[in-house]
Order: C-alpha cells, then structure tokens, then sequence
C-alpha cells in the first residue's frame, strides 16, 4: 500500500514517531537493519561468555589481552578498506566475511578433535570481542550517511529501538534453545540474521541510490578507530578528555572485574557449556528488557529532572552497592551452601551477583550511555570523534583487561572472592567522583560556551 493511503499501522507509527513524507520506507529497512544485526550479536553473546570459561575463568586476563591486541591489528586494515571500498560493496562484503567465520567456526566446534577445542573457544571469544564492535562500527557509519542531521534527530530513537529489541529477542533466543539443540548451533540463527540485515542494506543502498550519486550526511563519521595516536595525543592533553577517560576506564575495570567473579562462580556450579550459555543468556534477556522499560518510561524523565551528573552516576552508584552486597553474600556462602539454599536454581551469591550484572546493564544502557554521549557535545567536531574513538575502543579494553589481570592477581594472594567484591568499593567511589567531576565539567563548558 502507498504511502498516500497508509494503512492503520502506519498511521499509529507516524503518531509516535515525527516522520516526514519519503521517510517511512528507509525508516522501515533502517529499524529492520538494526533489529537483525543486535539479534545476531545476542543470540552469540552468550556462547560467548560461556566460550570464555573452556578452560577456567583463570584464563580471563589473556582473553581480553588478546582482544585489545586483535582490535588494535584489525583497526587500521579495517579503515583502509572503508575509504577504498565503495558502500554497496564493503558493507556486505563485512557481514558476508563474518558469516563465513561463523561457519568456519561452527564445522571446528563440530569435527575438530577434542584437544583442538580450546584453542578454537578462545579464538571465538577474541573473534566475537571484535566483530561484535565493527559490525556495529558499520551501522553507525551507514546511517551516517543515509540521513542528514535533521533526520537523525528525528528517527534515530525509534532506530535504536529496533537495536535493543533485536538484543532482546537475539538473548531470548539463546536462552530458550541453548541446552535444547546444543549451543554452538546457535551459529546458524546468528548467521540468518546477519543475512537478513545484508537484505535490508540492499534495500537501503536501492532506496537512497548508495554510490550512485553525492550522499547527504549526517555530520557524524564513521566512528573507527583509525587514528589511535592522535587520539591519544587530544586524551593527554585535554583535562576534559582525561577525565571522560578515567570514567570509561574505570568502567571497563570494574565491569571486568564482576565479570570474573561470575566466571569464578559459573565455572564452580555449572558443568557443561550449554547450561552455561543459557545462564548468560538470560542474563541478557532480563538487562535488555529492563532497559527497554526504562527507556520508554523513565529514561527522558530522569535526564530532565536531574540531569547529565545523575546519570554518569548512578551506574557507579549501583555498583558501590552491588560490592558491598556481593561481599557480604560472599561472606556468608558456606552457610548457605551447607544448608542448602538456592534461589531460581543459583547458589545465592550467584544469583545476586546475576541481579547486579542486570541493574548495572540497565542503568548504563538506558542512563550513563546518553550521558556519555552527550559529555561529547561540548568540544569541537574534530576532537571529539578521534578522541571518543580513542576512549570508547582503546582506554576501555585497556580497563577490561587490567581488571581481569588484577583480579587474577587477588586470587593468587589467596584473596576470596568475598575479599574481592569488598576492594571494589573504592573503585566504585573513586568512579563516583569522576561522574560527578565530568558532570560539573560540562555545565563549566556549556556555560563558557
């Protein structure tokens, strides 16, 4: 049916959303692109989690290690390519490539002897760590480049609806059919979908005639991140810039560092992969649906009553408390595990550590990300996307893998787990008083400017 005589959904849409005349179909194509590719990342994300633990969650500072190593190898070819390959041709060309990675790495999971999967586990880890940053990289790039500024500001929301719905059905996926059909055949659907997000950039490269003619952009690039030296340089000397950084920093270190424990207590209670990869995965399904809820009911209420320094810290916040709690459940696990005590089928220390895992991918996906976005909004154009390049790829997969390394470091001082989640307090303080010092920062320069 035309646009002229659109049907009821289409009417209710236009109520929702403010979309011009010619924009409905792109808008379409654009939510469906997203909705897919988050499908495809979530319904291996898990796997993933549970392919780190192969061979003990001991081995979490080489995986991340070998993750900031492999980005910062694959950065500048991946560049290279995106300024020599025309759109139509180096956006397929990416997913396609990953696909058959997928399949390369489904046939080893399959038919590789025994002794061969460990080393296959961990080269999908550092795999997914990657792909799962630049295949988003793309997106945001190719949006870029198919609306203008004006448009972006309209539809973009509604867009990234459609991401975090993809994650929500891409986990719940996982979760539903990971212990049923085994969970490396999960592979396929991640790969169907990653087909059906190729079909929708076709039908966008059709609908804006993609490098046929000058493209309108947004004034956003591509965010890759081809200039890590330049980078760094605007990080170290701007205050400004290093104090966004130590929050990203900070944030990579204690995310990591509940990580590890989780990994320390799922390898503990839970044997085989596919319980493991269902465990994640619901993880997954309960953050993403949390933080739909919130975006759609609480998100802009909270931002405007109280502004940007609230949200870059009540994600620190949550996790002071979530340390504490951590630690005194820790405390108390031998008495709970003498008597038997469960909750949802999880040791208590798990579970609330699983409760924690969710309230902070809420609160950063719905609160302390727009934050960290809009922290960008004060400083020139330039500066601002080889610096946030810099920080969002570099510092943080510094963070993570310093947090796994001190972590491991702990555990060989023979200090518990318990310990551990009680050291991370001051982190969490010490992340509190950077939200509030950068929050402080950009009211400085917003008035200044």
């Amino acid at each position: 049916m035309s646009e002229q005589n659109p049907p009821l959904a289409q009417l209710v849409l236009r109520r929702l959303v403010d979309i011009e005349p010619g924009e409905l179909r792109s808008l379409g194509w654009s939510f469906l692109y997203f909705f897919a590719l988050l499908a495809s990342a979530f319904v291996l994300r898990p796997l993933r989690d549970s392919m780190g633990l192969s061979g003990g969650a001991d081995r979490y500072p080489w995986l991340f290690t070998g993750t900031l190593l492999a980005m910062l190898l694959v950065s500048a070819p991946f560049a290279w390519l995106v300024t020599r390959l025309p759109r139509k041709h180096f956006i397929p060309l990416v997913y396609r490539v990953s696909m058959g990675c997928l399949l390369v790495f489904w046939a080893a999971f399959e038919f590789m002897p025994p002794a061969a999967t460990l080393p296959a586990s961990y080269a999908f880890f550092i795999w997914f760590s990657v792909f799962n940053l630049f295949v988003v990289s793309v997106f945001r790039g190719f949006m870029a480049d198919i609306w203008n500024f004006a448009q972006a500001q309209r539809l973009f929301g509604f867009i990234g609806l459609g991401g975090t719905l993809g994650a929500l059905a891409g986990s719940s996926l996982s979760n539903q059919l990971a212990e049923l059909i085994g969970s490396t055949r999960l592979i396929f659907f991640s790969v169907l979908l990653l087909e059906l997000a190729v079909f929708a950039v076709r039908r966008l490269v059709a609908l804006h005639a993609i490098d046929a003619a000058p493209a309108t952009t947004v004034e956003l690039p591509e965010p890759v991140p081809a200039d890590v030296w330049r980078g760094l340089k605007l990080v170290a000397s701007m205050p400004y810039l290093r104090w966004i950084a130590a929050y990203i920093f900070l944030y990579g270190l204690l995310g990591t560092a509940l990580y590890f424990q989780q990994g320390k207590l799922v390898e503990a209670t839970m044997p085989g992969r596919d319980e493991r990869t269902a465990y994640f995965a619901a993880i997954e399904f309960w953050a993403q649906l949390g933080t739909i809820l919130v975006q759609l009911f609480l998100t802009a209420r909270l931002m405007r009553w109280f502004g940007t320094t609230f949200a870059l810290v009540s994600q620190p916040v949550l996790a002071l408390f979530g340390a504490l709690g951590l630690a005194v459940a820790m405390y108390q696990a031998a008495d709970w595990a003498a008597a038997g005590f469960r909750i949802a089928g999880l040791v208590p220390e798990l579970a609330l550590l699983a409760c924690v895992q969710i309230v902070l991918r809420i609160s950063n996906f719905s609160l302390a990300q727009p934050a960290r976005e809009a922290l960008y909004t004060v400083v020139e154009r330039e500066v601002k996307y080889k610096s946030k390049s810099f920080i969002d790829t570099f510092v943080y997969r510094l963070g993570d893998s310093l947090g796994a390394w001190a972590v491991l470091g702990l555990l060989k001082l023979q200090i518990v787990l318990a310990g551990i989640a009680l050291l991370m307090a001051p982190v969490a303080a010490l992340w509190i008083h950077v939200g509030r010092t950068l929050g402080r920062r950009q009211r400085e320069l917003t008035l200044a400017r």
